[in-house]
């Protein structure tokens, strides 16, 4: 009995709301992936969860044992009902916050324009559809900074399309329960090789990426892709509109520094006697965060009791009521 009253007290939950969001706001800072499904922040949850029932269920016995007292006088009705509606929105949140803690998934998708991601690879769906991304652009400021991110994206099942939609910052696409926000984006550069084959080779590099070749023991590195270049700024960009558009890299012989440069689009760059290689063109690709979050209703849903509960709280009486 003392240990049901000890769980069950205000002073219980006072402590366990503060561990939740110290924890919180700690696991969010250095563990943001992995800490809100850890079992330590699991446990504080059930914990809090726990204390909050019992709070409800003794605060909501109060209430209907002198609901005959409490509803002579409205104000202190109001405050009643506030209380339970307060409890009650609390423990939807929580039940929520619990659902996506245990059921709940985050994942990073990268994806360049023309490819198609089957979206059950990556996290688990009800019912297996796949995601395309037809275009990808930006939209810059006039000082040449990004003002917003566009994903032409098509949902495809099997064969069908069962929904197109661009999506934007903060404009995110929702389908069979996941949603798809568009999160950051980037660029990989297209390399034509020729080192001696009959054909020549083209690769997607990412900055980075060292290309290897043939008939010689050179390598390069796709150091940076930057594309409006300013000499005098070095690896600085003076703007993230494509304006002047330069890759540079670093050639190595047997990790070596033989040199390093900024090299156009469309320009043979000499690495080898009848080794060669040509930057094409910049090949951007979006970074999408997709998430499914089956607690979001019942959080909303607290969100809306614990307002209402508030609301009326402040109706009722300001002095303490022995009765309540």
């Amino acid at each position: 009995m003392r240990f049901f009253k000890s769980l069950s007290s205000m002073t219980t939950g006072l402590v366990l709301l503060a561990l939740v969001g110290a924890a919180a706001a700690i696991g969010s800072s250095l563990w943001p992936e992995y800490f809100f499904r850890s079992w330590p922040f699991r446990l504080l949850l059930a914990l809090l969860l726990i204390n909050m029932v019992l709070c409800t269920i003794n605060t909501s016995g109060r209430f209907f044992r002198r609901r005959a007292r409490i509803s002579r006088d409205w104000r202190l009705l109001l405050r009643s009902l506030g209380l339970v509606a307060l409890h009650a929105g609390i423990i939807f949140i929580l039940v929520g916050a619990s659902l996506y803690s245990w059921l709940g998934h985050s994942v990073q998708l990268s994806i360049r324009e023309g490819d198609t991601v089957q979206i059950e690879s990556i996290l688990p769906v009800s019912k297996p559809f796949a995601l395309k991304l037809d275009k990808f652009y930006i939209e810059f400021h006039h000082d040449g900074s990004p003002a917003q991110y566009y994903a032409d994206l098509q949902v495809l099942e099997g064969d069908r399309t069962a929904l197109e939609k661009t999506i934007k910052v903060n404009y995110p696409l929702v389908y069979n329960g996941v949603k798809f926000y568009q999160s950051s984006y980037g660029y990989l550069t297209e390399v034509l090789v020729r080192d001696g084959e009959e054909t020549p080779r083209t690769l997607l590099a990412q900055d980075g990426d060292f290309i290897p070749f043939d008939n010689t023991g050179r390598t390069l590195k796709v150091f940076r892709y930057i594309p409006d270049f300013d000499p005098e700024a070095g690896m600085a960009a003076r703007s993230d509109e494509p304006l002047n558009p330069r890759v540079i890299y670093s050639v190595y012989e047997d990790e070596v520094l033989l040199g390093i440069g900024a090299a156009p689009f469309g320009e043979a760059i000499s690495i080898d006697d009848g080794v060669f290689i040509e930057f094409q063109r910049a090949c951007p690709y979006t970074v999408l965060t997709v998430k499914t979050d089956p607690g979001l209703p019942l959080v909303a849903a607290g969100g809306l009791f614990t307002m209402l509960g508030v609301c009326l709280i402040l109706f009722g009486p300001s002095g303490r009521k022995k009765e309540v």
